[in-house]
């Protein structure tokens, strides 16, 4: 089984995939870094007709399990998101400094795990939730633990992740607790080793082997399977008509390099949808501009069946955007 960190690497490759030293996607990123371009973000303005007709077909939550086919282990994640919410606070956008993890189990159960990042391992600890008949049980690792105290407790809650939040907006501050968290979890004995390099010509083969596998497998339109991502976005994360208008497409297939966002996600083939809610803080670099749900949206659309087989959110905070 693959650790945490191998994970995270994993998820992270997928998300980035068009920034790596891999064929797909190269030479277009170098022209435009060359070129002081913008990445592939299409900026398409939608009407106020359109917007309306967006909210009224797509925002509710009926629209959401009426129209979309999902993987067990999304809707197990689904279920999880929802119980961590209402058990421990910790929202969608906290979810940020969390690498989440299904596992399918013996009897129909699914477990869900949230582990914290990096050097915040230790003193966010691990939500572990049991999903099975449609229904979710969570549990902490600090359960019972004392989290008074700030960043001072050895165990942080939910206190702690929201002035995370707070203070993720200042990088001073954010390079201040993540000092601390790190301190603390080497007093435990949790260090933060260095991700195994994998530069190697065989990893990348094997990549993409396997992005050109899932483009041949496709049954689907991109177009079809960009709609099918744009609809679990707004319906699951229940984004309000404001939100809806400021999103932006990311996901932009070149000529020339048709596999750059194909993957295999859990042995299946899949269609990445990723989705952009910014003002402008990432070209000006002031953060303070952030509001609400603002951030990176990536759903894997299974380019066969069409159902949704991963989706996540990154609110960048965490330094990952």
């Amino acid at each position: 089984m693959k650790t945490n960190k191998e994970q995270l690497k994993d998820s992270l490759d997928r998300r980035l995939s068009f920034l790596d030293d891999v064929p797909s996607c190269r030479a277009k990123v170098m022209y435009r870094i060359a070129q002081k371009e913008e990445p592939v973000v299409m900026k398409k303005k939608l009407s106020v007709g359109l917007v309306f007709a967006l909210v009224l077909v797509m925002v509710s939550v009926s629209a959401l399990a009426a129209g979309l086919l999902l993987s067990s282990r999304v809707s197990a994640s689904r279920l999880a998101d929802q119980a961590l919410e209402k058990h421990y606070g910790v929202t969608a956008e906290i979810q940020t400094f969390f690498f989440r993890e299904e596992t399918e189990l013996p009897g129909g159960t699914v477990q869900v795990t949230y582990a914290g990042i990096g050097g915040l391992e230790y003193v966010l600890g691990t939500y572990t939730a049991l999903i099975k008949d449609g229904k979710a049980e969570i549990t902490w690792s600090h359960d019972g633990e004392d989290t008074s105290g700030g960043y001072d407790a050895e165990a942080w809650g939910l206190a702690q992740l929201r002035q995370m939040m707070a203070d993720s907006l200042d990088q001073e501050k954010k390079d201040a607790f993540m000092k601390k968290a790190a301190e603390i979890g080497e007093k435990h004995g949790v260090t933060e080793d260095d991700a195994p390099s994998e530069t190697n010509e065989k990893y990348y083969a094997q990549r993409e082997a396997n992005k050109t596998a899932a483009l041949k497998a496709r049954k689907l339109s991109e177009d079809e399977m960009i709609r099918i991502g744009r609809e679990f976005i707004i319906g699951n994360y229940g984004l309000n008509e404001e939100q809806i208008a400021r999103m932006e497409l990311y996901t932009n297939s070149f000529e020339d390099e048709e596999n750059c966002w194909y993957e295999m996600v859990d042995g299946k083939p899949c269609f990445q949808v990723e989705y952009l809610l910014y003002n402008d803080e990432y070209e000006t670099g002031d953060m303070t501009k952030r509001t609400e749900m603002n951030g990176y949206y990536n759903v894997f659309v299974n380019v066969e069946t069409g159902a949704v087989e991963e989706f996540e959110y990154n609110s960048s905070l965490a330094g990952q955007g």
